[in-house]
């Protein structure tokens, strides 16, 4: 699980290789759009019981601009381009 306090960030940074996809998973999600990830130069929200999808390769950072939490099931798993031997690396 992630959760994102009220009112916090967290700062831009990306994943040292492509190998993996992040998927999250809305669990509690603040109302209005004030809880925000940028993905690249794409802004994003989440919805709860819903999944955002995306390649944390490319620099991405968390905003939470509410008075409330930001709660997601946080998954990983192997890129499905990847080769099925390098998956064993």
């Amino acid at each position: 699980l992630s959760r994102l306090a009220p009112r916090s960030a967290i700062r831009p940074h990306c994943a040292p290789t492509n190998l993996r996809l992040t998927c999250h998973l809305g669990l509690a999600v603040p109302p209005g759009g004030g809880c925000r990830i940028r993905v690249g130069a794409d802004w994003r929200t989440w919805a709860e019981g819903r999944c955002l999808l995306f390649d944390d390769s490319f620099e991405h950072e968390v905003r939470n601009d509410t008075d409330r939490a930001r709660v997601v099931l946080l998954l990983r798993f192997f890129h499905p381009d990847l080769a099925p031997a390098r998956r064993g690396a």
